[in-house]
């Protein structure tokens, strides 16, 4: 018991502002970071965290501390690695165009399919079907066309959604319908950024969207960005540029949950709490109901300023998971207050 408390405390340290225990989940000179944070980077069981460190995946046990890794070959896209939302046991990920099933407790490994050619660069990070009978990815087929697709986990046969001629990110499918979610990717402003195309292909479609400038919630064109779905209702959350969180309905209605300079964010399960940062490198924990606010980091772009929180929480909302350089280049944890 005290060789476990010893290292489930190793590396932590008292937020200076908040007075939280901050536990850092690797140590100084490698280079780790968080899976994006549109669902959670725990395993199904909440018992492990899956993170990329140098380039490979790892898992750390939530009770102990424990580093493991999991893979140690080339091509290895651990950043964008997906654990399985049902089996503790699995995470998918891609190296090069095949798509990798992997055990991380005996390290078995599979291929699941291979994204047919033309196929230029990367394909996202998967993400699973509302059914979790295939999961989502993109395609960019030359300069000038990109896809949004599925690949059946069953067959690992892949199938085109749709095809447009613009470049494609954060490809996500909505937790409760047949429905995928893509973004006109830019790096910056977008004529039009969010769209959602049912998975037959059918009904391809902007997604958020105000055509009237009276409705807009600032006097400035909307941007709206950083999208991440809610698991249990299907709602999504999103950062409007430089005025706050909005909560946008599976129809795309929208209001306002709370107003501030966020960076991004995203919610617990059960929508209830949310979780964001800023450019300040605060994390903030949100109660979706009245907008009201609490401060859990600071500091966390400290040492880097290219440190991105991309905060999320674990199966349950106890623990808020972000990438962190108060210290040094590392995924912290901080415990949600009861």
């Amino acid at each position: 018991m005290i060789a476990l408390a010893l290292l489930l405390f190793a590396g932590s340290y008292q937020d200076p502002v908040t007075g939280n225990t901050i536990r850092q989940l690797t140590e100084p000179g490698h280079r780790a970071s968080n899976l994006y944070y549109h669902f959670s980077n725990f395993t199904a069981d909440n018992s492990n965290i899956v993170l990329a460190v140098d380039g490979q995946i790892y898992r750390s046990e939530v009770a102990s501390g424990a580093l493991h890794q999991l893979t140690n070959e080339s091509g290895v896209a651990a950043a964008a690695a997906c654990p399985h939302p049902t089996n503790a046991r699995l995470v998918y990920y891609f190296q090069g165009s095949n798509l990798i099933e992997l055990d991380i407790f005996s390290k078995a490994r599979k291929t699941i399919g291979t994204v047919p050619e033309p196929s230029i660069g990367g394909h996202g990070q998967p993400m699973f079907s509302h059914d979790l009978k295939s999961v989502a990815l993109s395609r960019q087929r030359d300069d000038k066309n990109w896809e949004v697709g599925l690949m059946d986990l069953a067959t690992g046969r892949y199938r085109t959604v749709t095809s447009v001629g613009f470049r494609v990110g954060h490809v996500q499918h909505s937790p409760k319908d047949p429905l995928l979610f893509y973004v006109w990717e830019t790096g910056g402003y977008a004529p039009q950024r969010s769209w959602v195309v049912n998975t037959d292909g059918t009904g391809n479609r902007p997604f958020y969207y105000r055509t009237d400038p009276k409705q807009w919630f600032t006097p400035l064109k909307e941007w709206l960005t950083h999208e991440s779905f809610i698991s249990a209702t299907g709602q999504m959350t999103m950062i409007m540029d430089k005025v706050g969180i909005v909560l946008v309905e599976r129809d795309g209605s929208n209001r306002m949950l709370a107003y501030g300079n966020y960076w991004h964010v995203t919610a617990r399960p059960d929508g209830k709490y949310l979780v964001a940062d800023d450019f300040d490198g605060r994390v903030w924990l949100i109660e979706a109901a009245t907008g009201n606010t609490r401060l859990m980091a600071t500091g966390v772009r400290r040492r880097n300023r290219a440190t991105h929180a991309h905060a999320s929480f674990d199966r349950l909302g106890k623990w808020i998971l972000f990438n962190n350089s108060y210290e040094h280049d590392t995924v912290s944890l901080v415990a949600v207050p009861e």
